[in-house]
């Protein structure tokens, strides 16, 4: 017997499943929502980043109004105009001392590059908050509460308004405070 012819080998064909797909689908998915988030949160973050700005521009334009202020009783403690709060409101919190006749404005001052606003002061005599002295021998007693009147209390507060327009009222506001006790002659 001769050779044999080849026979002729038929595999049956491999079923392939297209698994690939699916997989790169669910990673592009993963990615572009990864992708999204990040640049949600680095636009959060540059909204922090300049509130966070604008809130220690402010601060610094209304601690030197303060300072301005400090400044202008401690040179005039005797000729500073002041107003008097009561025990149930203080003087900084009744709109009407903030008028310019009853506090100190510093209107056109530059609060710093790019920031303008209305920098002003309300001054509270606060005098008669002073505990009176123990000794009051040699001294003058006719002020209030029986100290002596050349002892003087005042409480500044300082206001810093700036236009804001991404605020329901269109102005944001920052206040400072400080106490001075002075010895007047």
């Amino acid at each position: 017997m001769g050779p044999m012819p080849a026979e002729r080998i038929v595999h049956a064909p491999h079923r392939r499943s297209g698994v690939v797909l699916p997989v790169v689908l669910v990673v592009l998915t993963v990615l572009t929502g990864l992708v999204i988030a990040q640049m949600k949160r680095t636009a959060t973050d540059e909204r922090l980043a300049a509130n966070v700005r604008e809130t220690v521009m402010l601060d610094n334009a209304v601690q030197t109004t303060l300072r301005w202020c400090e400044w202008h009783v401690i040179a005039r403690p005797r000729n500073t105009i002041n107003v008097a709060g009561t025990a149930a409101m203080p003087a900084w919190r009744i709109a009407a001392n903030w008028s310019d006749t009853t506090s100190l404005n510093f209107p056109g001052t530059a609060l710093g590059p790019g920031m303008s606003g209305d920098p002003a002061c309300v001054v509270e005599d606060a005098t008669c908050e002073l505990q009176p002295p123990l000794s009051p021998t040699g001294m003058d007693t006719s002020g209030c509460n029986g100290i002596d009147s050349r002892w003087r209390k005042f409480r500044i507060t300082a206001r810093v308004r700036v236009a804001a327009p991404d605020l329901p009222n269109g102005v944001r506001e920052m206040m400072a405070q400080s106490e001075l006790r002075l010895f007047a002659d």
